[in-house]
């Protein structure tokens, strides 16, 4: 046996001793999440450190659950800081802010004037720090950060997506186009890679893609080609510049991958009113929000418990060292 056969050899003795150890002293799964009755989310992050923060359409709050427990905790409580139903979340670790979009879409528990608003609350606290009302109302539906740390909004009643202007405290319109106006729920899922926005729209099914110039102006705008329209697309986030994850309304996770063509893979199908998306690692969680005993035909039948589902979004260390060990053979 030669030396470079030699070295083969031991190699792939080595890794199958590496698949042994996955096999028979596995690291712990991650489970399923589960919130308390009557909850009804909407929107998920994760901080830097772990931490899942849930908002709540029909109790208006935000929940917290810790890295790695179970069980969660109070984080905002129920109308703090004039919050309507909670509808997208995101975890700001730069400036320690929880960005929440306050909006009423006539569900809640705690009926308000409020107006419809981007809120700000301290990310470790809870306590609430600012509020920045929509111009012209509308509906304040989900959130991203570009890597200037900017925070982005889209509006789903108006064909518009604002940006907040830090230094005059308020919203302005930074993208606004006649591709984005419908019937319904229009702009919905805002995500950020690689110095573009996407964003999809919910009624029609088309995914969008606006550029961020070195000024910050918007620059070349696509609606991008997909092999079939998206399902009711609701919360979008990149995973890098050629993959997003995207939730499908009527029931799924999916990939989508911008390679050589743009392809779809459905990861997780059969979820009751999937809303948003957040990755943490190499796993997505997804919310399972069952919309249909809030505002469908099982609206007076009592819902399921609330989960808050686990999918695998990247191949697995196992699976990559069974391909590297095709590879070699």
């Amino acid at each position: 046996m030669d030396k470079k056969k030699t070295k083969t050899y031991f190699f792939r003795i080595f890794l199958l001793f590496v698949i042994f150890l996955i096999y028979y002293f596995p690291v712990k799964a991650n489970n399923n999440l589960f919130l308390e009755d009557n909850f009804f989310p909407e929107g998920i992050t994760i901080s830097k450190n772990g931490n899942i923060y849930v908002g709540s359409l029909k109790e208006n709050k935000i929940v917290k659950f810790k890295n790695k427990k179970k069980d969660s905790e109070l984080f905002v409580p129920s109308n703090s800081n004039g919050l309507m139903s909670v509808i997208g979340i995101l975890a700001d670790d730069h400036n320690k802010i929880l960005w929440a979009c306050s909006s009423n879409p006539g569900v809640t528990n705690y009926p308000s004037d409020d107006p419809v608003s981007l809120k700000a609350f301290d990310l470790n606290s809870g306590e609430p720090l600012q509020s920045y009302e929509f111009p012209n109302s509308g509906f304040c539906n989900d959130i991203t950060l570009d890597s200037n740390n900017n925070v982005y909004v889209t509006d789903s009643f108006n064909p518009r997506i604002l940006r907040l202007n830090k230094s005059k405290s308020r919203l302005e319109t930074w993208f606004e186009n006649d591709a984005f106006k419908g019937e319904g729920f229009n702009l919905n899922g805002i995500t950020f890679t690689n110095n573009n926005i996407y964003t999809v729209k919910m009624n029609s099914g088309e995914l969008f893609k606006i550029g961020i110039a070195d000024n910050g102006k918007p620059i070349n705008f696509t609606k991008i080609d997909l092999p079939r329209p998206l399902n009711a697309p609701d919360g979008i986030k990149a995973v890098n510049k050629k993959n997003l994850l995207v939730v499908e309304n009527k029931g799924s996770l999916t990939h989508i991958n911008f390679n050589k063509i743009t392809t779809l893979k459905i990861l997780r199908d059969d979820l009751d009113t999937p809303t948003t998306v957040a990755i943490k690692g190499n796993t997505a969680w997804v919310l399972q929000a069952q919309f249909g005993h809030l505002f469908g035909d099982e609206k007076d039948v009592p819902p399921g418990p609330f989960e808050i589902i686990s999918v695998q979004y990247k191949p697995s260390i196992l699976t990559s060292l069974k391909k590297l060990l095709n590879f070699l053979n």
